[in-house]
């Protein structure tokens, strides 16, 4: 089925390909219509996307995936059409970036106490400016100083909730996301739920502005697809897809892509939505 992939991370957050790469990519694809970059907590990528897509004439949705927690849930908030513009400037983006700093810095000290210092602040350093930092960067130096043997182990013995060197992040919620999301003139997407999200928070939701659901993911079989088609129906929500790509030989470029007709579909729930601000 051809249509759009609206799930996709670049080397502005957590992705191996830079946004002109990822673009080119897509553009290789036939059964791509067009595509949305969605990096985790930054919109660091999209002036430099946007200018391309222009150039080569493709279809670009700008877009984010915001990190929130629900009780000890991580929920992520996925944000289309966005205003980047808007949310580089806001003040809650901002401090979340501020934030993942602090965060690294402390489970850096963590580390030094059980016997395994890193240099934290070339970690920092390494993560290109408006990149965003996060456990598998600290994963990595494990990985590089011989702590661990794999960013997999690091997580399982020390980085995971509530393992030694764990830190927990600056908690923004599932509602404030949807509130930054809709302030910045996008349509607000539960991204994957299902992976890590309870399905009575995805119910609740609707009802403070989020427009859409991801059905089609790598991680959902065909029984959980069945089911989050049933709940967006049940809500009038958009039964949304994408890959959920982050680097080549893993979850490719329109793996999973969302129809034309629902991606109409949120656009109008969108525009109604502002309208109604």
């Amino acid at each position: 089925m051809s249509g759009f992939d609206m799930h996709i991370h670049s080397s502005a957050s957590d992705g191996c390909l830079d946004v002109v790469e990822i673009i080119d990519l897509a553009r290789a694809n036939r059964n791509l219509r067009g595509i949305a970059i969605t990096d985790h907590d930054t919109v660091a990528g999209l002036p430099r996307a946007i200018e391309y897509a222009k150039k080569v004439e493709y279809t670009l949705i700008a877009g984010i995936e915001l990190s929130t927690e629900y009780g000890d849930y991580d929920v992520h908030i996925l944000g289309y059409w966005i205003d980047a513009h808007k949310l580089a400037n806001d003040g809650r983006l901002a401090q979340m970036g501020r934030a993942r700093a602090e965060r690294c810095r402390e489970m850096a000290r963590r580390l030094e106490d059980l016997g395994m210092p890193v240099d934290v602040e070339a970690v920092i350093a390494g993560v290109a400016k408006g990149g965003v930092l996060g456990r598998p960067h600290m994963a990595q130096a494990m990985v590089d100083a011989g702590y661990a043997s794999s960013i997999k182990e690091a997580f399982g013995k020390w980085l995971g909730r509530g393992l030694p060197a764990y830190v927990p992040r600056l908690k923004f919620t599932p509602r404030e996301a949807l509130a930054m999301v809709i302030e910045a003139g996008g349509a607000a997407v539960l991204a994957h739920p299902g992976v890590g999200v309870p399905d009575h928070l995805a119910q609740s939701l609707p009802r403070h502005g989020l427009t859409g659901i991801e059905v089609y993911h790598s991680e959902h079989n065909r029984e959980e697809e069945k089911k989050y088609l049933q709940m967006a129906r049940r809500y009038r929500l958009a039964a949304m897809g994408g890959s959920d790509f982050h680097q080549p030989g893993a979850r490719e470029i329109g793996c999973h892509v969302t129809a034309p007709d629902q991606l109409h579909f949120l656009a109008k729930r969108r525009e109604r939505q502002q309208a109604g601000k």
